[in-house]
């Protein structure tokens, strides 16, 4: 009996110690692939254009784009908009401005096989929009639209998606590849 023990535990001695850390060997490391943006689309800036509704408290602005689909918002796809009238000074949408009581927003509107952007601006107090609120106070450039698609499932630098909206224009630009 006691060799039997002896024997058991000398095989479950030997079976936990044979597989060590020290076994097998690393492979070489591979090539560096190409950079890339993980299979992110953006547009260019846009100028704004209220092609939907344009009314004194209410203007909307529709771009279409054949990738803002029902499966790629079902698939975890996020959709990204932003607004400038400086050529430095880009705002994440949604952006109110308390001052002139007024809201902008961008939102995808999605079909079973496309879809569309839009952007748009609306008073908060009800009172007709000023140019300047439309326009913005900048110089330089025309006011504008930009919107970045980024696909579900893809995993960004390491960032969860939740990250982005806590991230400016310029960090965003940086972490996912996009030229400004």
């Amino acid at each position: 009996m006691k060799t039997k023990f002896i024997l058991a535990f000398i095989g479950s001695y030997l079976l936990l110690t044979a597989c060590s850390a020290d076994d097998g060997k690393d492979g070489q490391q591979g090539p560096q692939g190409p950079a890339g943006t993980a299979n992110i689309m953006y547009s260019n800036w846009i100028n704004q254009n209220w092609n939907m509704d344009d009314a004194s408290t209410f203007k909307q602005m529709r771009v279409t784009d054949s990738h803002i689909t029902d499966a790629f918002l079902a698939e975890g796809g996020v959709v990204l908009g932003f607004f400038r009238f400086q050529e430095n000074v880009p705002f994440a949408l949604p952006h109110q401005d308390f001052t002139n009581k007024n809201i902008r927003e961008s939102y995808p509107v999605h079909f079973a096989s496309n879809g569309e952007m839009r952007f748009v601006i609306q008073s908060t107090d009800g009172t007709a929009l000023t140019p300047a609120e439309v326009n913005g106070s900048g110089t330089g450039i025309n006011p504008q639209y930009k919107y970045i698609l980024i696909p579900g499932g893809v995993n960004i630098t390491g960032k969860k998606a939740s990250d982005l909206s806590k991230m400016s224009y310029h960090d965003i630009c940086k972490a996912l590849n996009i030229p400004e």
